[in-house]
C-alpha cells in the first residue's frame, strides 16, 4: 500500500520556521508478499499523520478504501493531496479502519495490525512551495502456517525516491451497492435539497470568489465505506454572493433513508478576485472538504440541507483556505434562496419564445444504471413524496407507477438512448439518458440547473 506524498521543497528547515507550506500528494502502494493468494484484499484508510523532526504531529482525513491486489510493484493510488507545513519529517502514521480480504479460493480471511496505526519511520523534506513524491507502501504477510495474515509497512519501497505507476485502486462496492439498493427499494428513498453558503470571515476581501464543485458524497450511519455518491455536473458558484443566510440550490438529491454522519464535497477548481485587484493563492486542504454532521432523512419527503464554506486568511500572507463550517450548516439553517452567477446568466441566454415552464414540484429520475437490453426503473416524486399512478410512456407502450413512484420496463436491446415522457395531473416531464452500448455513464437529459427537469403543460 503505497501513498505517493508530493511534497514542496528541499531546503532544511523545521515546520513552522518560515510559514511555509508544501503539497503532498498521497498514494498507496503494495510490496507483493503474500498478495498473491488474494482475490480482493480491501483496505480502508481515515487518517494520515505527518510527524515532524520537532515532534509536533499533523492528522489529515484519507476516508478511502483500496483494493491491495491492484497495488503490486510500482503500481500506486491516489489517496488524496494534502498542505503541510514546511520542513523536516520523520514519520508517517497510517490509520486503517477496517480490512476485508478475499482468498482466490474464495474463502475469506482475516487481516490484521500489529496496531491500530501502522508506523513507517523515514525523513524527508517538505519544501517551500515545492513538490516532492513520497510512497508509502505496505505488505501482507502469512503468519507461518496458520492462514492469518498480517499487514505491515515497508521501510525499502517507502519513500520520495522510488518508482511510481500511478492507477486507480479506489473501490467502488459501497456506492455500487447503494444504487442497487435504491433501484430495489424506491420506497426507502427521500429527496434532499442540497444548497451552498458562506460564513463571512474573509469573503468581503473577494470582488468574486468562484467555487466548482463535481461530485457530492454522503456517509450513511457512520458505517466505514456506506458512501453514496453524486455527480453535480460542474456547478460553479460565487461564495460572495452567498454570505449570511443566503444559500444556493445546488442540486436535489436522490438518497436513502437513514441517518447520516458526514457530507463531503469534491471540488475541481477555485479561483479568486480580490477587489483591490489580483488573483490571490486559493488553497483546500486536498480536492475534497469534508464535514461531520448528523442529520436525517426520511422515505418519501424532501430535506433541505446548507453546506457552508468559508474562505480565510492565512495569517498575513495574502494566501487563503476554504474549509467547511459547520456550525453554519445542517438541516436547521435558515436559508434565503438566491440563484448562483452562473444559473443567472442560464436564464439569461433562455430563448425569448420559450414556453417551457418548470416546477419543482414533479420530479422524474432513472435509478441505478441504464442499459441496451437491460431492465431500467424510474421514479416519480412530487414534492418529495412517491407519486402513485403516474403514466410513464417509453417506445409507445404506457406504464403506470406502483405506490412507491416506480416502474420498471426492458429496455431494447439495440438502443443507443432511452427517452421516456411522464404524466400526471396536467403536468408532464420528458427523461432522456443516452448511452453507447453498456455505457451508463451519460447524464440524464433535460435537466435545468438545478437539477429538476422540464415540465410542460399537457
Amino acid at each position: 500500500m503505497a501513498a505517493l506524498l508530493v511534497l514542496a521543497g528541499c531546503s532544511s528547515v523545521m515546520p513552522g520556521d518560515s510559514g511555509g507550506t508544501g503539497t503532498v500528494n498521497f498514494y498507496m502502494s503494495d510490496q507483493p508478499g503474500a498478495i498473491e493468494e488474494f482475490e480482493h484484499l480491501n483496505v480502508t484508510v481515515d487518517e494520515v499523520t505527518f510527524v515532524a523532526a520537532d515532534g509536533n504531529q499533523t492528522t489529515y482525513d484519507a476516508n478511502g478504501t483500496y483494493d491491495l491486489t491492484e497495488l503490486k510493484g510500482e503500481n500506486a493510488s491516489l489517496v488524496s493531496e494534502y498542505e503541510v507545513e514546511s520542513g523536516n519529517y520523520t514519520k508517517v502514521f497510517l490509520s486503517v479502519n477496517e480490512t476485508t480480504g478475499t482468498l482466490k479460493d474464495g474463502e475469506s480471511t482475516t487481516v490484521k495490525l500489529p496496531s491500530e496505526k501502522l508506523q513507517l519511520t523515514t525523513n524527508f523534506t517538505v519544501g517551500e512551495d515545492e513538490e516532492v513524491d513520497f510512497v508509502y507502501d505496505v505488505m501482507v504477510t502469512k503468519a507461518g502456517g496458520s492462514g492469518k495474515y498480517v499487514l505491515r509497512p515497508v521501510v525499502s519501497e517507502s519513500g520520495t525516491d522510488v518508482e511510481i505507476n500511478e492507477v486507480d485502486a479506489r473501490t467502488e462496492g459501497a456506492a455500487q451497492a447503494g444504487q442497487q439498493g435504491n433501484a430495489s427499494m424506491a420506497e426507502r428513498q427521500g429527496s434532499l435539497d442540497f444548497y451552498v453558503s458562506d460564513e463571512q470571515n474573509a469573503i468581503d476581501d473577494f470582488e468574486h470568489l468562484n467555487v466548482t464543485v463535481t461530485e457530492v458524497g454522503f456517509q450513511r450511519g457512520g458505517d466505514s465505506g456506506n458512501w453514496s455518491e453524486h455527480d453535480v455536473d460542474n456547478r460553479t458558484v460565487d461564495l460572495t454572493e452567498l454570505k449570511g443566510d443566503n444559500a444556493t440550490l445546488l442540486q436535489t438529491f436522490d438518497v436513502s433513508e437513514g441517518n447520516y454522519t458526514a457530507v463531503v464535497v469534491e471540488i475541481e477548481d477555485v479561483n479568486g478576485t480580490l477587489k483591490e485587484g489580483g488573483d490571490p493563492d486559493v488553497k483546500l486542504p486536498s480536492n475534497r472538504i469534508k464535514l461531520n454532521t448528523d442529520f436525517s432523512v426520511e422515505a418519501n419527503e424532501s430535506t433541505e440541507f446548507v453546506y457552508d464554506i468559508t474562505v480565510v486568511e492565512r495569517g498575513n500572507s495574502g494566501a487563503y483556505n476554504i474549509k467547511p463550517v459547520a456550525s453554519q450548516s445542517g438541516t436547521d439553517v435558515p436559508i434565503k434562496r438566491v440563484d448562483s452567477a452562473e444559473d443567472a446568466e442560464s436564464d439569461d441566454e433562455a430563448p425569448e419564445n420559450d414556453t417551457e415552464t418548470t416546477s419543482p414540484d414533479l420530479n422524474a429520475t432513472f435509478v441505478g444504471n441504464v442499459s441496451a437490453g437491460e431492465n431500467a426503473t424510474v421514479s416519480v416524486t412530487q414534492n418529495g413524496t412517491a407519486v402513485e399512478n403516474a403514466t410513464v410512456t417509453y417506445n409507445g407502450t404506457e406504464y403506470t407507477t406502483d405506490a412507491d413512484g416506480a416502474v420498471t420496463f426492458a429496455v431494447s436491446e439495440n438502443a443507443t438512448e432511452v427517452v421516456v415522457t411522464v404524466t400526471y395531473e396536467e403536468r408532464e416531464v420528458e427523461l432522456e439518458r443516452e448511452f453507447e452500448s453498456d455505457d451508463s455513464s451519460q447524464e440524464d437529459g433535460q435537466a435545468n440547473d438545478n437539477g429538476q427537469y422540464a415540465l410542460t403543460e399537457a
